[in-house]
């Protein structure tokens, strides 16, 4: 078996195109890391790096080595601070989710003693990927692959929010054809809003085509505040925007929280457990943001059958 360390300072290299730097992030001496990248390579039987003006090129055997590195490096690291916790009785894990469910869920799970020791922001269809380069746990509303445990954390209602003089905002309960039929904003392609919304007008045989999108949740509110039609989002108002729940054919249009991880993973249990604590922390806390008009389903119970399928 290669060596962490050898492993550590070929990853370096390869991010950095140079042995200086690597050694530099590694905190370790140019000649050791030198070493150890040539001990790799006689190990190994080939060359790792052609050396070019411009820095250090892999080889061939070089590009195979790479991903097999870097998730022996992440799981060397993260054994290390699964068995410290194990040892101190303190548990923390890298989780990953889109910037707003960072802000809105799990800072304030965090903040209530948590056990995530830091969050990786990414956008909702590359949350998962980050699960195979660091992070333990996925949060986010996208459907996870069959491939992974997961939990579903609880369920969250597509709003509708607009300024008070909308024609829309003297409905409790607007419905989506009608919103269909004038200009209004949501997130991009892999966003929870976008995929309920395309789902269900593509049913009907209904256009989208008076969608306007926009990077994020505020900025999305924003525009709508300023006159630029109703906004579709999962997060709860701001700019003084009226909130309603969005309806299709009288029923509330909703999407699922998850919280995702490798089933092979070797600290899948503690994760379970973390799942599960911020499953309930979402019950108590979470949702309190939404009014209590927004008909959020309640999802303990539904995300406790998940769990236990998951353990299948």
């Amino acid at each position: 078996m290669y060596g962490e360390r050898e492993l550590e300072a070929f990853v370096a290299v390869v991010d950095s195109g140079s042995v200086s730097v690597a050694a530099e992030r590694l905190i370790r001496t140019q000649p050791t890391v030198s070493r150890q990248i040539a001990s790799l390579e006689r190990q190994i039987g080939a060359a790792l790096f052609r050396r070019m003006p411009h820095g250090m090129v892999k080889t061939y055997a070089g590009d195979r080595l790479e991903p097999m590195a870097r998730d022996l490096v992440r799981r060397g690291r993260r054994a290390r601070e699964v068995m410290t916790g194990v040892v101190q009785k303190e548990r923390s894990f890298v989780a990953a989710a889109p910037e707003m469910t960072s802000v809105l869920v799990l800072a304030p799970f965090i903040a209530g003693g948590g056990p995530i020791s830091d969050v990786v922001v990414a956008t909702p269809p590359e949350t998962y990927d980050r699960l195979r380069s660091g992070a333990d746990l996925a949060v986010t509303t996208s459907a996870p692959d069959s491939r992974l445990s997961s939990v579903r954390v609880m369920t969250l209602p597509l709003l509708c929010q607009m300024p008070a003089s909308h024609p829309l905002a003297v409905h409790e309960r607007p419905e989506l054809q009608e919103m269909l039929a004038a200009p209004f904003l949501t997130s991009g392609t892999g966003s929870a809003a976008w995929t309920q919304i395309q789902r269900a007008a593509e049913g009907e045989g209904w256009s989208t085509e008076m969608a306007g999108f926009g990077a994020d949740a505020p900025i999305i509110q924003a525009r709508s505040s300023a006159g630029h039609g109703p906004c579709v989002v999962v997060e709860p108002p701001r700019f003084g925007l009226v909130s309603r729940p969005l309806h299709h054919r009288g029923r509330p249009m909703q999407c699922a929280l998850y919280a995702s991880w490798e089933r092979t993973h070797y600290a899948r249990e503690d994760i379970r457990d973390v799942a599960e604590q911020l499953t309930e922390f979402a019950a108590d806390h979470v949702r309190g943001l939404y009014d209590p008009a927004a008909e959020i389903e309640g999802a303990a119970g539904d995300s406790r059958q998940v769990e236990r399928a998951a353990r299948a």
